[in-house]
């Protein structure tokens, strides 16, 4: 097995369709750069599958920590054209499972993890907590 498909493994296993670019780690922020990959996107408004890209942007989602370092992940999403004419979302950007959710800032893996911080310490204490994680 190769580098590549080891830290690709590593980083992006509960994520499906992301190819990862590269890794580079600058004193305690770690930048990973990958892609969407998947061919078509599911429409939130009316459940079509859509292939006609519209437009491409990079996402950056904050992520769980590594080794005491912040990570960052800078995703390329595609923005896709909605076929139905009816449906009120005439664009949407593609969510990658595992990794992303809609209007998400976070990774879904930090999202559970503060959720989970938020449920079992809650008020004051979480708060802190959260506030001393490198990932926030």
């Amino acid at each position: 097995m190769t580098d590549e498909l080891l830290l690709q493994d590593l980083w992006f296993h509960h994520a499906d369709d992301v190819a990862l670019d590269s890794i580079a780690v600058r004193g305690e922020l770690v930048t990973v750069q990958a892609a969407a990959r998947a061919g078509r996107a599911v429409c939130p408004g009316c459940g079509t599958s859509s292939t006609r890209v519209h437009s491409r942007y990079v996402r950056r989602l904050d992520d769980t920590a590594a080794g005491q370092r912040r990570v960052i992940i800078e995703l390329r999403v595609r923005r896709f054209r909605c076929h139905q004419q009816a449906c009120p979302q005439a664009t949407f950007v593609e969510q990658v499972s595992g990794l992303t959710f809609r209007h998400g800032r976070r990774s879904q893996g930090l999202q559970t993890a503060l959720r989970h911080l938020a449920l079992m310490l809650a008020g004051r204490a979480g708060a802190r907590l959260a506030d001393a994680l490198p990932s926030r």
